[in-house]
């Protein structure tokens, strides 16, 4: 049950939310080493692309560039996310993680357009006659940022699942594709090398649809929790969990909400008519501690009700 004292269901508040914020601390300096390795290969991927005329090589520099911009917009989301409460933000600010990813997939989603538009001018110009001449340098670059985005992919990934951050596993996603996007762009320039010049412009396009795929991933999993969407089957877990807990003779609802990568609830139980105030606090703080040692969750206000005022009585096995 939500107070403002040092401790709330048994656990110590400032410390629990020092464990967060050093959580987060981790995942950003991790964001600052997927910053440095996508802006090196970036630059290296537009040069040679541009003095080579190699679409697929600059439109997967361009997709580079998306990951400097998301990797630069989610360590400022996870810097803000990290301010203590206000009084704009009695909860804190751990929303802007989200609104971070939201910015980042709306760069990822208006630069697939781009990267649309260049392999439609490639592939014209394919028509029209137009070779390019891959080097050694184009396949070179290509194939050390696919290793490196890949080994990259793996990192953010188990990290982003061992901190339970959500912004690390969506960029380990985001990372996992791009690195099968700069591999195709190697196989592209490899078949292009090999006398297969159709391949530029149609893996450009490729680029741009795997892009274009993972933007609109992003947008669905942040939008769903900016606006407070929440899957019915997690709240069921919820339900059963807040079931066990002896004296709970009901549920009267669960309203669950995403703070960034943390949950918040409002819980409704109901006890028998004849429950003392504080036998209600001490079920009310049981319930609110099971959620917290199983799901992890940031805070839950538990409010307790009569059973004889339930619509429609159903007792909890």
């Amino acid at each position: 049950m939500a107070n403002t004292n040092q401790y709330d269901a048994g656990r110590n508040i400032q410390i629990d939310r020092q464990h967060r914020l050093s959580k987060l601390q981790e995942a950003q300096q991790i964001t600052w080493i997927n910053l440095g390795a996508y802006s090196s290969i970036m630059v290296a991927e537009l040069i040679i692309g541009y003095l080579a005329q190699i679409s697929v090589l600059i439109a997967d520099g361009l997709n580079n560039l998306t990951g400097v911009c998301g990797a630069a917009i989610l360590i400022t989301g996870l810097k803000i996310s990290k301010r203590p409460p206000d009084s704009n933000h009695v909860m804190g600010h751990w929303q802007y993680e989200n609104i971070a990813a939201l910015l980042s997939a709306t760069i990822m989603f208006a630069v697939s357009i781009q990267i649309f538009v260049d392999g439609a001018f490639a592939v014209q110009r394919f028509f029209a006659g137009h070779t390019i001449r891959p080097n050694y340098w184009s396949l070179g670059v290509s194939m050390i940022a696919a290793i490196i985005i890949s080994i990259l992919a793996k990192y953010n990934s188990l990290k982003g699942q061992q901190l339970k951050n959500q912004a690390l596993t969506a960029s380990g996603q985001d990372l996992k594709s791009d690195a099968w996007t700069s591999f195709g762009t190697f196989l592209s320039i490899g078949g292009a090398y090999l006398g297969a010049q159709w391949l530029d412009g149609v893996a450009t396009l490729l680029v741009g649809c795997l892009i274009l795929h993972a933007s609109i991933s992003i947008f669905r999993t942040t939008i769903m929790r900016l606006t407070e969407g929440f899957d019915p089957k997690d709240i069921d877990r919820y339900s059963k969990t807040i079931s066990t807990i002896p004296g709970v003779l009901g549920i009267q609802g669960i309203e669950p909400r995403w703070l960034g990568d943390q949950i918040v609830m409002k819980i409704g139980i109901y006890l028998a008519d004849d429950t003392d105030l504080r036998t209600a606090y001490a079920i009310g703080e049981k319930v609110e501690h099971a959620l917290m040692k199983q799901y992890d969750i940031l805070d839950a206000d538990v409010m307790s009700y009569p059973v004889s005022q339930q619509s429609n009585p159903h007792s909890v096995d």
